[in-house]
């Protein structure tokens, strides 16, 4: 699996989601509209800014249950570090810092 790179964030027009870190995108297709976004394009025209904030803390929540779940098959579940991964994770999604 090969995601955009970079930190995701609310973009500042349209109800988007952008990252920072422009590898990847394409010239001329607008995704790489700077300027306007904010950013590089991951998403846009999201009505709901809990669904926009939830997809900009999809990386970060995709490598907590990663870590989580590789902690479990090592058999350390009980991870201190997992556990702050997630609550970050989940904290960014609900838009709390």
């Amino acid at each position: 699996m090969e995601i955009s790179k970079g930190n995701w964030t609310l973009g500042k027009t349209g109800g988007s989601v952008i990252t920072d870190n422009g590898e990847g995108f394409a010239p001329n297709t607008g995704h790489s509209d700077v300027e306007y976004y904010g950013g590089y394009l991951i998403a846009e025209s999201i009505q709901k800014k809990d669904d926009a904030r939830l997809i900009a803390a999809a990386p970060e929540l995709l490598a907590a249950c990663q870590e989580f779940v590789r902690k479990v098959e090592c058999g350390e579940a009980r991870s201190r570090r997992s556990y702050k991964q997630m609550k970050a994770a989940i904290a960014k999604a609900k838009g709390e810092k």
